[in-house]
């Protein structure tokens, strides 16, 4: 499964977040996702599941794990516990039969800000 952000902004938060290292990642790359129109998307809302923004992370990746095995569709989005739900993340299947319509453009070098993590 692809763990991917809607925004580029989003995207580094929830790096700085889940990379738990007390500073800023070291070299790393981007790139943009390209989801067809016409590509059934499903979105859940974080009231819609008791406990998504739970520390130990068990309710949202138990509904994560059952929407991948569903094969409902090849994109998930879902609430950014990160920005407290006001951003989203964006989780695509792999296995899906519609994931070769998923483009991505060439990778591209992330600039971090160093004001960003202070030490």
């Amino acid at each position: 499964m692809i763990y991917a952000a809607e925004t580029y902004a989003g995207a580094l938060l929830e790096q700085l977040a889940h990379s738990n290292i007390g500073r800023i990642p070291g070299t790393q790359v981007y790139i943009e996702i390209e989801i067809p129109d016409r590509l059934k998307i499903e979105r859940i809302h974080g009231e819609d599941v008791a406990g998504w923004n739970s520390a130990d992370m068990r309710a949202s990746q138990t509904r994560g794990d059952a929407w991948l095995r569903s094969g409902a569709s090849a994109v998930l989005i879902v609430p950014s516990a990160v920005t407290g739900g006001i951003e989203s993340n964006v989780l695509i299947s792999q296995t899906h039969p519609d994931f070769s319509s998923i483009h991505a453009s060439a990778q591209r070098p992330v600039i971090w800000d160093p004001r960003l993590v202070r030490s």
